[in-house]
C-alpha cells in the first residue's frame, strides 16, 4: 500500500483483516475488496478463512449471488487471500506475523465475548491468559507490534463497553472477581489505550480505535440476543479510516470523534499498560 498522506491512506494496497470469517469482519473484508484492496481474510483455521473467501468471491453483503466484478455488493474487485491463526495462541500470533511479506493496512477486529450458554465459565487460553484478555488484547498488541515498520495503518475495532471498564492492574487476567462482561469491557478498554500509545509512539502511522456500533454479529447473538443494527453498517464505520470517510486517529464512535474512558487520555497510564503487557507477553514468549 502507498504512505498515509495527512492521516489518510492515498490509494487501496494490502490489508489484513483479523476475524474476517464472519460479522463485522467478513463485511469489512469485502467492502475493502470491492474498493480495490487485496484483502487477507484471516480465519481461525485455514478451513475457514478459505470459506470466508469463497463466499466473498461468490456473493455480495446480503448472500446474494454475485457477478463477481462490480462495486460494493457485486462482487471484489481486489483480491482475497486466505490467511489463518489461532489468535488464542501467541506462538500463533507470531507465525501469522512472520508471515506478511509487505506493507500492510491491519484492521485488529478479532474478539471473543463468552456466550450466554457458558456465562459463568472463566476460560484459559493455551497460554494460560483468560481467553478474553488474550484475543481481544494481547493478540492484537503482539500482532501489531511484530509488525513494525511493515504497517501502513491500523484500525482497532473496540467497543462502547470500554468506558464503563476499569484496569485490573494486578490481576488483569481475572484470576479473582471473574465475569464476562468485566473481561470484556477491560479488553476493549485495554485495547483502546493501546490505539492511542500506538499513535503517540508510531506518529508515521495513522492509528485509530473505532466503535462500530452494536450490530448484528454472531458474538452478539450468542451473548446477548437480538435485535441489534445492520452489520454492514458497523463494518463501514471500521473501514471508513482507511477509504477516507470518518476521522483518522484517536477514538472514533459511529463515525464521530468521540470522549474515551479517562485512560486512554493519560500518557503515564498508558505508558503503564505497555509495560505491562509487554512483561505479559515475555512471560509467555510469542
Amino acid at each position: 500500500m502507498r504512505a498515509a498522506v495527512g492521516g489518510r491512506v492515498t490509494a487501496p494496497g494490502t490489508v489484513l483483516v483479523t476475524g474476517a470469517t464472519s460479522g463485522i469482519g467478513l463485511a469489512a473484508a469485502g467492502q475493502l475488496a470491492a474498493a480495490g484492496w487485496t484483502v487477507l481474510v484471516h480465519g481461525r483455521t485455514p478451513e475457514r478463512a478459505a470459506l470466508a473467501c469463497a463466499q466473498l468471491a461468490g456473493n455480495d453483503l446480503a448472500g446474494n449471488e454475485s457477478t463477481g466484478n462490480g462495486p460494493a455488493g457485486n462482487g471484489p474487485a481486489g483480491e482475497l487471500v486466505p490467511v489463518h491463526a489461532d489468535l488464542s495462541a501467541l506462538a500463533e500470533v507470531r507465525r501469522l506475523a512472520d508471515s506478511i511479506g509487505t506493507t500492510v493496512a491491519l484492521v485488529n477486529n478479532a474478539g471473543v465475548f463468552t456466550p450466554s450458554a457458558i456465562a459463568e465459565q472463566r476460560r484459559v487460553s493455551a497460554d494460560g491468559h483468560e481467553l478474553t484478555w488474550a484475543v481481544n488484547y494481547l493478540a492484537p498488541f503482539a500482532l501489531t507490534t511484530a509488525l513494525a515498520g511493515r504497517l501502513g495503518a491500523v484500525v482497532n475495532v473496540t467497543s462502547g463497553m470500554h468506558v464503563r471498564a476499569e484496569p485490573h492492574w494486578a490481576d488483569p487476567d481475572l484470576v479473582e472477581g471473574w465475569d464476562r462482561v468485566r473481561a470484556y469491557g477491560q479488553s476493549k478498554l485495554a485495547l483502546t489505550a493501546f490505539s492511542a500509545e500506538l499513535g503517540a509512539r508510531w506518529p508515521a502511522v495513522p492509528v485509530t480505535a473505532v466503535n462500530p456500533g452494536y450490530v448484528d454479529t454472531p458474538l452478539v447473538r450468542a451473548a446477548f440476543g437480538g435485535p441489534a443494527g445492520d452489520v454492514s453498517v458497523g463494518a463501514a464505520h471500521v473501514v471508513a479510516p482507511l477509504l477516507g470517510g470518518s476521522p483518522v486517529g484517536g477514538y472514533v464512535e459511529l463515525g464521530v470523534r468521540a470522549v474515551p474512558h479517562p485512560l486512554v487520555e493519560d500518557s503515564e497510564g498508558r505508558a503503564r499498560l505497555w509495560a505491562l503487557t509487554e512483561r505479559l507477553l515475555a512471560a509467555r514468549p510469542v
